[in-house]
């Protein structure tokens, strides 16, 4: 009998109870069906046999009861209708039944997967794998998900990704897809051991799988031990290759070049410079048709099987020329085998074979820098070769094309340059190349070191000096983050050698605050002629007044209401005030060299560990330059500057505190207070009116970041400049306008410091000596605020006797303050 579908109502518990009903007595009576089937053919135990083998493992899930399957039938009706807070509703109260039920999960993350939250779909997708522990199908599908959403959490799917994987392997070992997913994630993860392992079970039955045979080849050379890692690529790639070769040359379906390039790196990665010339040679006669000239193989000498014509090749025994074309020698040589040709040959001092191939490799060619586009980690190396063996113009060549290559600067290119015109007595270009490194990358270590000798040389101590606790910083955080991640160096930590990082976000060392270790400054140019730096200086002094006017521009825009403006300004302001910071003349020195980053530790530290020559230069020039420490703030001539770069110190100052209360707007307290230091720190603002102009702009910072302590220390400050009424009083505001608990105003230190204020003032009163404090009457000026103030402090404590004391003596000196009389009243 067919029930009729009418419109009920979802929550009409009565058809879902009769649905149940109807369900359970069907699941009844296929189970009697069954036991009387059973009746008739009795098991062999019944009969005293004995029992033969059963499947082993786990049960199957039992079939979801009646109600659960009519839930079920409901969440997919509201699943395909669109009406997906519905079917969430549904299958939530379905998983709250029964928590096992695999088509609920499978559902919550198909519901979660259109709503486009992938998280939630892959964390319910890896649940219901979890319910089927043996569905090697069902964890091959969850990491594949994880893997497609990667870019949302990277570390966190790659993670996901690879326990999926483990758990279809542990489902069946044998399964391949598993195997080489998990490789390929290990290796991304850079778990490099873990991914050649895998990688290898791989090959084992795909051995001529060329995409794995790479993989392999990537992860042996990355390896930190690839002296002992790489032997298992080269054996997979002649695997490879020795296939290839015994197949007939019609059936080739693209020449592996690449792959030639890869096997013969493989050797030199672990010094064999003289098999991977062996391999790359033998390896290109067979592609290039000619490997019946087997004789070759027995001429290791030189590479004259490779030259242009055939002068020297004449010379070979078994050379017959015109027996095979003259196309299938030099000229049909890849360019970046040759390159690697004359890289090994220079290595294995072999300077003459080496420039032989390094004739095709003119800088004036377009065909040359078409190689350098292609091949940079090549032309790189083929620089650094000519560079160490003394052929430095030629190697500043090579390095000026990969230079004006498309893409952003190379801070590695640009520090070779630098050494180049070093060596070649060229410092005023060295220095240039340098700083632009420095810029290029902003923790470049190497560059700071270059330039501190150049300085240390030309007699620029300060500058030595300067640029070696820059390097010394650098170089001890990264020293710590190594320390601290041991397993996840990167290539990224460390400059490689086979590949300029162009295309590749530099990364920047930041403190545990996200602020940059080293900040960025202003570099003049020391070495440069009078002129040029008279120009750059000029030059530079025109772009900071225009770029003060565009910030005045946006601050009066902002007043104005354009508030989404203040991105824009506190950038350039910052500029601006990072450019004052970084000029020495207004710091002193141990000021000035902390703006810079070393910890004040840093000599105590270093000094555990053994003399390195950075630390020896540091040493060298501090003690040069310590007999005169005061030597920065110590003015020329008679009269002291006013302004800088033709900005007043009144402007700059307004543009520090203007900064810093935007800092601390928008709740970064730590640079807040950093700028308020730096201006509290620098000789350009010692005036009495600059200080207090300070501390009230660092008090507002207090207030807006709600930092209590803060606020206490700053009016302290302010009274200890001038101990006057409004002091008090600003002191009381401070402390009702912070919008914290009332700890610090009523702290012992707080109350100590008030406390002495009142006695000094009664020590005062007190004495004949201080006649210039005396009132028209005669006597010592008593102050009520301090009184009232103390008593206040008293008075949130809950000490009540004690504040009425002060309380009673502010009456006594002003006792028409109804202010006095409401705090009386209270206490």
């Amino acid at each position: 009998m067919e029930r009729p579908q009418d419109n009920a109502s979802d929550a009409d518990s009565d058809l879902e109870e009769l649905e149940g009903d109807i369900a359970k007595l069907d699941e009844t009576v296929r189970t009697f069906l069954a036991d009387q089937r059973g009746e008739n053919d009795a098991s062999p135990a019944s009969r005293g046999l004995p029992r033969g083998k059963g499947a082993r493992g786990p049960r199957k899930a039992a079939k979801p009861r009646g109600d659960i399957t009519a839930r079920l039938s409901k969440v997919n009706q509201a699943f395909l209708s669109g009406d997906y807070p519905l079917a969430l509703d549904l299958v939530f109260e379905v998983i709250r039944i029964n928590a096992e039920t695999h088509q609920a999960w499978t559902t919550l993350s198909s519901i979660f997967h259109e709503q486009g939250d992938m998280s939630k779909s892959l964390s319910a997708m890896v649940y219901a794998a979890h319910l089927r522990p043996k569905d090697v199908n069902g964890w091959l599908h969850c990491a594949s998900s994880a893997l497609g959403n990667v870019a949302d959490d990277e570390a966190g799917n790659l993670n996901t990704a690879r326990l999926c994987y483990s758990a279809a392997l542990r489902a069946d070992h044998t399964n391949i897809d598993a195997r080489l997913g998990k490789g390929l994630v290990c290796h991304r993860q850079g778990h490099l051991a873990a991914a050649i392992s895998d990688y290898k079970v791989v090959l084992e039955h795909r051995p001529y799988d060329i995409e794995i045979v790479r993989k392999l080849a990537e992860a042996c050379v990355d390896n930190k031990q690839a002296e002992a890692a790489v032997p298992s690529a080269i054996a997979a790639y002649k695997r490879f290759f020795d296939h290839e070769r015994a197949k007939p040359q019609m059936e080739i379906m693209e020449a592996p070049w690449r792959d030639i390039g890869i096997y013969v790196e493989l050797f030199a990665a672990t010094g064999r410079y003289q098999e991977a010339i062996q391999e790359s040679k033998s390896l290109s006669r067979w592609l290039l048709g000619r490997e019946a000239e087997a004789y070759w193989d027995q001429w290791t000498s030189d590479d004259r099987e490779w030259d242009m014509d055939d002068e020297r090749r004449a010379a070979v025994p078994g050379f017959i020329a015109g027996v095979w074309s003259p196309d299938t020698y030099g000229q049909s040589f890849p360019w970046d085998l040759r390159a690697r040709l004359a890289i090994y040959r220079f290595r294995l001092s072999d300077e003459d074979e080496a420039m032989r191939h390094l004739l095709w490799f003119e800088p004036e060619s377009i065909l040359t820098r078409e190689f350098a586009g292609d091949f940079p980690f090549l032309t790189f190396d083929l620089a650094e070769e000519l560079a160490h063996r003394g052929h430095t113009p030629l190697a500043i060549s090579y390095y000026q094309i990969l230079r004006d290559l498309p893409g952003d600067a190379d801070a590695t290119i640009l520090l070779q340059l630098g050494r180049c015109y070093s060596a070649i007595g060229d410092t005023a270009t060295a220095e240039e190349y340098f700083l632009a490194a420095i810029d290029a990358d902003e923790d470049n270590i190497d560059a700071r070191i270059e330039l501190a000798n150049m300085y240390e040389k030309a007699r620029e101590e300060e500058e030595a000096l300067i640029l070696a606790a820059e390097a010394m910083a650098l170089r001890q955080a990264r020293d710590q983050n190594l320390e601290g991640h041991q397993d996840s160096i990167t290539d990224l930590e460390q400059p490689s050698r086979r590949a300029p990082r162009r295309n590749q976000a530099v990364p920047r060392r930041t403190d545990a605050f996200g602020k940059r270790l080293i900040p960025r400054r202003y570099r003049p140019k020391r070495l440069a002629g009078a002129d040029k730096r008279r120009q750059e200086e000029q030059a530079r002094a025109m772009k900071l007044t225009e770029q003060y006017e565009i910030v005045q521009d946006l601050r009066k825009k902002i007043k104005e209401g354009q508030h989404n403006l203040i991105p824009t300004w506190m950038a350039s302001s910052k500029e601006l005030v990072d450019e004052f910071r970084s000029i020495k003349k207004f710091y002193t020195w141990d000021k000035y060299l902390h703006f810079l980053g070393p910890n004040n530790h840093l000599q105590q530290n270093e000094a555990d560990k053994p003399q390195n020559e950075l630390s020896q230069m540091y040493e060298r020039l501090a003690r040069t330059l310590a007999p005169q420490p005061g030597s920065e703030g110590r003015d020329d001539g008679t009269s002291k500057p006013d302004a800088h770069q033709g900005i007043s110190f009144n402007n700059w100052l307004d543009l520090f505190l203007d900064y810093a209360i935007g800092l601390a707007i928008a709740h970064r307290r730590d640079e807040a207070y950093q700028v308020c230091e730096a201006a509290r720190d620098s000789t350009a603002f010692q005036a009495p009116e600059h200080g207090f102009m300070i501390y009230v702009a660092w008090s507002v910072c207090a207030i807006y970041t709600s930092d209590e302590e803060k606020c206490i220390a700053t009016a302290r400050q302010l009274m200890r400049d001038g101990a006057t009424s409004d002091s008090y009083r600003m002191f009381a505001l401070l402390s009702n306008l912070c919008q914290s608990p009332v700890s610090w105003y009523t702290s012992g230190p707080a109350q100590k410091y008030i406390l002495r204020q009142i006695k000094a003032m009664d020590e005062a009163y007190t004495s004949d000596e201080i006649n210039s404090e005396r009132g028209e009457n005669g006597e010592p000026v008593l102050d009520a605020c301090v009184l009232m103030l103390y008593g206040h402090i008293l008075f949130t404590s809950t000490s009540y006797t004690y504040a009425l004391g002060y309380f009673l003596r502010s009456l006594a000196l002003d006792p028409e303050n109804p202010m006095v009389n409401l705090s009386l009243g209270l206490a």
